[in-house]
């Protein structure tokens, strides 16, 4: 029996695309690349929140020792590290082949095989350029948000002092004078 979902979209991101894509990261030692990795599952947790979808992120582990995929939960995102000799491409096509119950099925990465080969019904691609625009302006969106808040709270705002009437404010003094 297939897992009851809650939400209509379903993002898969090819993680370590992402990160070699978006974030540069060539060059960099294995901690920063481990940090980029963290920072990738917090802001997707982040956009998974916003959204209202589920998010599923895939790193190669193919030249790691594992003999079996690994999976866990992270702050309700799905990690998934592949075992030896398979391919984050490998587990993405199957992922996105599969019949999830998910209306769309967006495969976030710029590996334009990838797109070609997941592309299918109800199955859409996003470059990781696109994906990290998307991002980039829900963060100004909800910073933006923030700043009417705070705003419009400061507005209607009352403090204790100008919501108590005097003889409150006579007896708080008194007790304040003990």
């Amino acid at each position: 029996m297939r897992k009851q979902i809650n939400t209509e979209n379903l993002i898969i991101v090819d993680g370590h695309n992402f990160i070699f894509n978006f974030f540069k990261a060539g060059k960099l030692s294995k901690g920063k690349v481990d940090y980029l990795k963290e920072k990738l599952v917090s802001d997707l947790a982040w956009y998974k929140n916003l959204k209202n979808c589920d998010v599923i992120v895939v790193f190669d582990a193919r030249s790691s020792d594992n003999l079996k995929r690994e999976s866990q939960l992270v702050d309700g995102v799905k990690v998934i590290y592949s075992k030896k000799s398979e391919t984050a491409d490998d587990i993405i096509e199957e992922l996105a082949g599969s019949e999830t119950g998910h209306k769309r099925i967006f495969v976030v990465t710029s590996d334009y095989l990838q797109q070609k080969v997941i592309f299918r019904k109800n199955v859409y691609r996003k470059s990781s350029r696109e994906f990290n625009l998307e991002l980039i302006d829900l963060k100004r969106k909800v910073r933006e948000d923030i700043i009417d808040s705070r705003k419009n709270s400061n507005r209607h705002f009352l403090s204790l002092e100008k919501r108590l009437n005097s003889n409150a404010k006579k007896r708080l003094s008194e007790l304040r004078k003990k």
